[in-house]
């Protein structure tokens, strides 16, 4: 089918063409969105990780970024984890006023 005629349809196509076990995801990333994601499964079921492992990443830069010694038991009443997670996202961190090796050498 050419891009064109697909374009067509895709602005023809009403939520009520949506299977209703999808019209939540439709509701989040719309029409078009949900046709793209739709021809890239391709009939296949797509696995969307929780949440909490998609944001992690950036959760724990922050941590290591605001940690100033002192402060893991706030830390951890902010981004809702335990001291014992605070240590272990920072545990790979050097000492705060130390620069890591990456920076000493210029290469971050």
């Amino acid at each position: 089918m050419d891009k064109e005629l697909l374009n067509e349809l895709i602005e023809e196509t009403r939520m009520e063409d949506i299977p209703e076990r999808y019209l939540n995801v439709v509701e989040i990333v719309g029409i078009r969105k949900f046709v793209e994601l739709s021809n890239y499964a391709r009939g296949d079921e797509l696995y969307f990780p929780k949440l909490e492992n998609v944001i992690a990443p950036a959760r724990n830069r922050r941590i290591k970024k605001e940690f100033n010694g002192s402060n893991e038991k706030e830390l951890a009443e902010k981004y809702n984890i335990t001291i014992k997670q605070v240590w272990n996202i920072l545990k790979d961190s050097p000492p705060v006023g130390q620069l890591s090796l990456e920076d000493w050498i210029g290469l971050s």
